[in-house]
């Protein structure tokens, strides 16, 4: 693996008034010759109350990342450690991740035609009710999304997605997500066996499932 860089990141949140996000910026080292275009991930934690950008998933997806040739940007919600605002429970966290993707894209090296999302639990809801209003996301890495907030809002998204959950997620059961899954296009699911919600102790199977997903779309022309 090559060696990897973080910066630590601060950036503004879409909408009026704006917010001070917190986000560290991870990227592959050497600095890149001119013209070289990395492929982009956003990061989105779990449940607000309780995690932050310093999930041991999170962390562990942006090092293993930039370490095979992305930028990825793992940053806490409004309300989170340093980041300005109050909670919302996803009815303006979105305007986070609009604010994410602006940071990214303004990025010496990043690739516009390659900007991807990656969200464990509420941070998958997040994302995919996100990726849908923004065409320039590519696709979506859902890790855990708890079944009882998908609605058609989050099943609306038509581009290549992954749905990953543990064995024994007892928030996001497989048997469920499969009946979710069914009537939507461009869908994966990948199980972690052994795993439960927060994949605690799996964190290295969910990651290095997550990141050869996302090293295959990286490499695929037009996805």
């Amino acid at each position: 693996m090559a060696g990897t860089a973080q910066t630590a990141a601060t950036f503004p949140s879409a909408g009026r008034p704006p917010l001070a996000l917190e986000g560290v910026l991870h990227s592959p080292l050497p600095a890149p010759a001119t013209g070289t275009l990395y492929p982009c991930v956003l990061i989105c934690h779990p449940q607000p109350a309780t995690s932050s950008m310093d999930d041991p998933l999170c962390r562990l997806l942006a090092e293993q990342l930039a370490a095979v040739g992305f930028l990825a940007l793992r940053f806490n919600f409004r309300g989170v450690g340093r980041s300005e605002g109050q909670q919302t429970d996803g009815r303006l966290e979105p305007l986070d991740i609009a604010g994410a993707a602006e940071f990214m894209l303004a990025q010496p090296g990043a690739n516009p035609r390659k900007l991807a999302i990656v969200g464990h639990a509420f941070g998958a809801i997040m994302a995919l009710a996100y990726a849908e209003h923004d065409p320039r996301i590519a696709t979506v890495v859902a890790v855990s999304p708890p079944i009882y907030r998908l609605d058609a809002a989050t099943g609306s998204y038509a581009r290549p997605k992954l749905v990953l959950t543990g064995e024994f997620d007892e928030v996001a059961p497989r048997h469920k997500l499969e009946t979710w899954l069914e009537g939507l296009p461009n869908r994966a699911l990948q199980i972690i066996t052994g795993a439960r919600h927060l994949m605690r102790g799996y964190e290295e199977v969910a990651a290095a499932t997550a990141v050869r997903y996302l090293t295959r779309w990286a490499a695929t022309p037009g996805v």
